[in-house]
């Protein structure tokens, strides 16, 4: 994994400008432009979107367990009103257990991220440039260049 800078431009043409000027001081097979596509817009499914699931439905996880934990609560609690009330009752009792719980595990469940933190914001559509920094004392530079050139987000990442 190397070190990569990378910035986002609004047009290919200010991309390619910023490109040859950094071409001047780093190798052209480390700077690679490419178009990145707003959210939703890749249709890799079939019903469209990018993502099998929305990143912020994180809260969802654990919904199973707390769905089964609540139903079993609730059968035992219909049980022993049932053995006092009637069946008729004891079905009453099952289906207002089955409410108020899946409510009350819906709203335990409400802003609780256990300290994580939140899913970083997605990136925004454009054409971005990116620079594999080999030397070191080349870092600084291409991000004066990128930021004097006028890319935004300019990101600091490792990869390839």
């Amino acid at each position: 994994m190397e070190r990569v800078i990378a910035g986002r431009f609004q047009a290919k043409d200010g991309a390619d400008a910023v490109s040859a000027l950094i071409a001047q001081y780093i190798d052209t097979a480390d700077i690679c432009i490419f178009h990145n596509n707003p959210p939703g817009q890749h249709d890799a499914f079939v019903v469209g979107g990018d993502e099998d699931e929305d990143p912020g439905a994180e809260g969802a996880k654990g919904a199973g367990k707390s769905a089964a934990s609540t139903a079993v609560a609730a059968g035992l609690t219909a049980r022993t009103i049932g053995t006092s009330g009637g069946p008729v009752v004891a079905l009453a009792a099952a289906a207002t257990g089955a409410c108020v719980g899946s409510l009350a595990s819906v709203l335990d469940g409400l802003g609780n991220h256990d300290g994580k933190p939140r899913a970083p914001e997605r990136r925004s559509s454009g054409v971005m440039l990116s620079v594999r920094i080999a030397k070191p004392e080349n870092e600084k530079r291409v991000i004066a260049t990128l930021r004097a050139e006028g890319a935004v987000d300019i990101e600091e990442a490792y990869g390839e």
